[in-house]
């Protein structure tokens, strides 16, 4: 199925509308909706179930019913679930959890990023990067910290909007085109 922007962001808003606006709500949500879209994408027996149009909508709200509650997010959500049954949006999932994604960071006005160390730092220097970064954007991030050996020194942050790499990698690779 072709994503049609209308519906996805139609639906992400109704996501969005059910979900109390509290951080780990909207949390909850949005792992839920990665969770059943990485089961619809990865697992051909769940994709068979709910594109199958012999087995009854109920059936498979049901199914979605106790993955929700596994989850522990709200009950509302699953009027959003039948909707999404009714008009056969399931394959849409990845981009409907995109756009609930984008719309939770405009929210609570905090963008996930993407921090590549080359070696592990204490907490005060992941606060200073923050800053930083905070200064040139405008915006507060909520970093996810990984470490890349090959990077030699520095970091590289990736945020939806901002690449920026100050590796000591990537200053010898300009280095050597000059």
């Amino acid at each position: 199925m072709k994503a049609k922007p209308e519906v996805v962001r139609k639906v992400a808003k109704i996501f969005l509308e059910k979900t109390p606006k509290e951080k780990g709500e909207l949390r909850k949500t949005s792992e839920l909706l990665h969770f059943i879209y990485r089961l619809y994408r990865f697992e051909k027996t769940f994709r068979g179930f709910m594109l199958n149009p012999t087995i009854p909508r109920e059936k498979k709200l049901g199914f979605l019913r106790k993955l929700r509650e596994g989850f522990g997010a709200v009950e509302g959500l699953d009027e959003v679930f039948d909707y999404i049954l009714e008009i056969n949006a399931v394959p849409l999932l990845g981009e409907i959890k995109r756009v609930y994604d984008y719309e939770v960071e405009k929210l609570l006005k905090v963008s996930k990023a993407l921090l590549v160390l080359a070696r592990k730092v204490d907490e005060k220097e992941i606060e200073r990067i923050k800053a930083v970064t905070r200064n040139l954007t405008g915006k507060d991030y909520e970093f996810e910290v990984v470490e890349d050996p090959e990077l030699i020194g520095g970091f590289l942050l990736k945020t939806s909007s901002l690449v920026l790499d100050a590796s000591v990698k990537r200053g010898l690779e300009t280095l050597l085109k000059t």
